[in-house]
């Protein structure tokens, strides 16, 4: 995670995605964000705002699971490159996103785009220099330390029939041991959107679109009907867990705008295929959050109406009471004196 000033900081689960409607018309952050990038920052908006969307995917790639509430909190991610050749000017690296959960467990997650068989060494390289940061005391009866691994997942967005299931590296130390460092990889483009349902991985969602870009410049093109059936299906899921109580009504709409962001992205060559992404979910984001504004505001006007027709039945009836009295006092003026 690229924090604008590499410090350990905590995380706050109800923060919701800073993304504006720059995704819905012509002036879009994303447009300055160049090649794969785009990919990278959707998940650091995901686990920067909505981090216990992780928790599915935990569960997934290393069969860890986690309550609601479990603590989060991201880490810093730079590490220097010195002691990896002092020769060369200091510099840093950065690692994509670093977490600890429930105070215990440290995570390492990288965003790939590409099949890189060098991945696996900057996968190990990383782990090492995060394991050298947070190891923990040395333990003086044992007369050790222990170096204690993250666990590290490579999250692979698009296609790709190359893709290994797993990152391997073997090492082979000077007395002979040998141990496999392995990295699951994760690779959404091979979950249908009912598994993703199912497993409640959505942070998979907004790279779906992803699926959809090979047809862009086939024999037989993606159409407007297949584009807007396969959103709607994804609007669906969100709207029927959103209800269900798997998803907050704020990371339902985070979403959305997340895969607004993808559409403009995937579909920059082709902005009336975006502007069909638009159509599409402009009457279908109707969130109970939505709803339960819209209906207060028609409650506060229902109420202002009241208060203004009771203001002016308390005014008649001042008038009324006035007149009365008023005509009582005629009466009374005018009555014969005995």
């Amino acid at each position: 995670m690229h924090n604008s000033n590499n410090t350990e900081h905590g995380t706050n689960s109800n923060t919701h995605t800073d993304v504006n409607s720059n995704a819905n018309n012509g002036s879009n952050d994303t447009g300055s964000i160049s090649g794969d990038r785009l990919w990278d920052e959707i998940l650091k908006a995901i686990v920067d705002t909505m981090p216990e969307q992780l928790f599915p995917l935990f569960r997934e790639a290393f069969g860890k699971e986690y309550p609601p509430g479990t603590p989060i909190t991201l880490l810093r991610t730079e590490h220097s490159t010195y002691a990896d050749n002092p020769d060369k000017s200091p510099s840093s690296n950065l690692m994509d996103i670093t977490l600890l959960v429930a105070d215990t467990d440290y995570y390492h997650l990288e965003c790939q785009m590409r099949n890189d068989s060098q991945m696996v060494l900057r996968m190990l390289s990383y782990d090492l220099h995060f394991s050298l940061q947070h190891t923990t005391p040395p333990d003086p009866a044992a007369g050790e330390i222990v170096l204690r691994f993250p666990r590290s997942v490579v999250i692979y967005p698009d296609r790709n029939t190359a893709l290994p299931d797993s990152l391997r590296c073997r090492l082979v130390f000077s007395d002979h041991s040998e141990h496999i460092y392995q990295v699951p990889a994760v690779k959404i483009q091979t979950y249908t959107l009912e598994q993703i349902r199912r497993r409640h991985l959505y942070l998979f969602l907004p790279y779906t679109l992803l699926r959809l870009r090979p047809k862009l410049d086939h024999v037989t093109p993606l159409t407007k009907e297949e584009l807007t059936a396969f959103v709607k299906e994804v609007i669906v899921i969100l709207e029927e867990d959103t209800a269900a109580g798997y998803l907050t009504s704020q990371e339902s709409f985070d979403y959305i705008q997340l895969l607004l962001h993808a559409s403009k992205h995937i579909f920059h060559k082709h902005p009336d295929y975006h502007e069909e992404v638009l159509q599409v979910t402009k009457p279908l984001i109707k969130l109970p959050s939505v709803e339960l504004s819209e209906t207060k505001k028609a409650l506060d006007r229902a109420y202002a109406e009241i208060a203004d027709k009771d203001a002016e039945l308390a005014n008649s009836r001042a008038e009324i009471t006035r007149l009365r009295e008023m005509l009582l006092a005629l009466q009374g003026s005018s009555a014969p004196q005995g």
